[in-house]
């Protein structure tokens, strides 16, 4: 009994920073410094309590002397207390050989592109048949500068992916991505290509399997990716329903809402890896992008819904 009424009231204690975090994210994201907002456990001489808070997540963490008073960020707001988090600047974001079959984790990309991450095989919701390869709209359709049909290689052009020599599928769909404005809200960066012939692909993501299903990320939860640059690594989620602002370079900036956040788990060229919960190895997010501290995710249940796919499971 005492276990439901504590999660009762740390449900309840989530909605309240739910609510206050829609409430004042847009005002807080455009102060000088912030780049990310979310939800978390507040962090108190290196040691992370059991208290929830709105993290507000900052490039550098200056003293308040050294900021305009219109950018300080109060201790508390609405009642809910704050946590400033140095991440660095969030960027977008080696398994660099060509294999045929190519595998989940390895180098993969538009033809234009350098290279990012093969993350997943996923089928067509209503077409079962159909397979495709899951990745990031910046790895496969170069950053909304794409066409449906453009080739993709295996692997990327910066790992020596030359077209058509090392094409493996050609662009299906991705998510356009809106740039520019705190108010114009993204929730995924994904793609997802047809591969050429079925065979020139399979399902077991390098070191991790085929993945089990999917579920919603929840703090705390240990996790693990494969990915072209840093291979495997793990991390802990240590921040949900996160907004950040992301540097895509020349494409601009652009604001990303209900994101999953983890320590540093990766760098450039691992875009595009899922991210699976440790225990179960059931997928949890897409990875996007990142900083020198961070690693940020897409929501899994946002990336199907907005491609109409679901992942190839073992189960």
């Amino acid at each position: 009994m005492a276990t439901s009424d504590n999660s009762q009231e740390l449900d309840e204690q989530v909605s309240k920073i739910v609510d206050v975090q829609e409430q004042t994210e847009s005002h807080l994201l455009q102060l000088a410094n912030v780049n990310g907002v979310g939800i978390g456990y507040k962090v108190s001489k290196n040691k992370t309590s059991d208290e929830l808070c709105l993290i507000v997540f900052v490039t550098s963490k200056l003293k308040a002397n050294d900021l305009d008073k219109k950018d300080t960020i109060p201790t508390k707001i609405e009642g809910v207390k704050t946590d400033v988090v140095e991440v660095g600047e969030i960027e977008a974001q080696a398994y660099t050989a060509k294999l045929r079959p190519a595998q989940p984790g390895y180098s993969i990309g538009h033809y234009k592109v350098t290279a990012g991450t093969f993350g997943a095989v996923v089928r067509d919701t209503c077409y079962p048949c159909r397979y495709y390869i899951l990745s990031n709209n910046h790895v496969l359709a170069n950053s909304n500068g794409a066409r449906i049909g453009d080739p993709i290689l295996q692997p990327g052009r910066v790992d020596g992916g030359k077209n058509p020599a090392d094409k493996i599928a050609t662009l299906q769909k991705f998510v356009p991505i809106k740039f520019g404005s705190v108010n114009n809200y993204n929730l995924v960066d994904a793609a997802i290509a047809r591969p050429t012939d079925i065979k020139y692909i399979y399902a077991s993501i390098k070191n991790l399997g085929i993945p089990k299903g999917i579920e919603e990320a929840t703090l705390n939860m240990p996790v693990i990716k494969t990915g072209r640059t840093t291979q495997t690594t793990t991390g802990t989620v240590n921040a949900v329903n996160a907004t950040v602002a992301v540097n895509f370079g020349s494409a601009g900036v652009a604001y990303f809402k209900n994101q999953i956040m983890t320590n540093d788990m990766s760098n450039g060229g691992d875009s595009g890896s899922v991210l699976l919960n440790r225990r179960n190895r059931n997928v949890v997010g897409l990875l996007f992008a990142g900083s020198s501290t961070v690693t940020i995710f897409n929501n899994i249940h946002n990336v199907m819904m907005a491609l109409n796919v679901t992942p190839v499971t073992a189960s």
